[in-house]
């Protein structure tokens, strides 16, 4: 009896404890179950979410990682999470553009793994790879005397031909600045994020993925996976618990006392 007793508190505050850890996560199925389960009353993919912090759980960047250059005089080259906009016309999957080299008709973006042509208008006309090119990765684009463009690569430095489509290695000297950066202003900002972000995530996908625990990537999917494997253990060993009590002989009555 003594040795039953300790091992008896130690199931029940073990059992206490499982279920106390596991009201959080039932409170959340709860609420978002519910929720989900009225999707049509509440309009749930109606409401749409442009919270920077619940974006970035779905790969979507924030304003923050914005890089805008100025090109075509007046107008703007954006990058944002390996995108790259005209204003806030989406161009081609690339790095940070290392140069901007304007002519007519067409200018050219250089950045470390491919050259993007563009028309007078910002219309992509082609993205031709490094594999296509005489070099494996572009590091800085140059300048001989400020007119003459030079990219300097992993395998030396080349000159372009007037169309861009025959490249000359060049040896002598030449300078390389920086691209400079631009200050976006709010509307422009906000245009280029709409047009990435496809205009944010319902209200009802969010719900939906906290619901699954798939919000947090895979510690939120593990911590539900265990929060129902605790469910389980608790429920299946309370109807155990409560069985086995119900098996034990009563003790009978004592009698009354004279």
């Amino acid at each position: 009896m003594s040795v039953q007793l300790p091992r008896k508190r130690t199931i029940l505050a073990w059992h206490r404890w499982l279920g106390i850890a596991s009201a959080l996560f039932l409170l959340s199925l709860s609420f978002t179950g519910l929720a989900l389960n009225h999707t049509e009353l509440l309009r749930l993919d109606q409401v749409i979410i442009r919270s920077s912090s619940i974006l970035e759980r779905y790969g979507m960047a924030g304003g923050s990682d914005i890089s805008a250059y100025r090109i075509h005089t007046s107008e703007a080259l954006v990058h944002l999470d390996g995108q790259l906009f005209y204003n806030k016309t989406p161009l081609a999957t690339a790095s940070k553009p290392l140069g901007i080299i304007e002519g007519d008709p067409i200018s050219v973006v250089a950045t470390s793994d491919a050259l993007l042509y563009l028309a007078g208008n910002g219309e992509l006309i082609e993205s031709v790879p490094n594999s296509q090119l005489p070099y494996h990765t572009l590091t800085a684009v140059g300048h001989i005397n400020n007119t003459t463009p030079v990219l300097v690569t992993d395998a030396g430095a080349f000159t372009p031909d007037a169309d861009w489509l025959a490249f000359e290695t060049y040896q002598a000297s030449y300078t390389v600045a920086a691209l400079p950066l631009i200050k976006l202003d709010d509307a422009a900002t906000e245009a280029v994020l709409e047009a990435f972000q496809g205009g944010g995530v319902s209200l009802y996908r969010v719900l939906l993925d906290l619901h699954s625990g798939r919000l947090f990537g895979w510690g939120g999917r593990t911590a539900m996976d265990l929060s129902a494997v605790a469910i389980i253990i608790l429920i299946t060993s309370g109807i155990g618990g409560w069985l086995r009590k119900s098996r034990r002989p009563k003790a009978p009555n004592s009698p009354p006392a004279r």
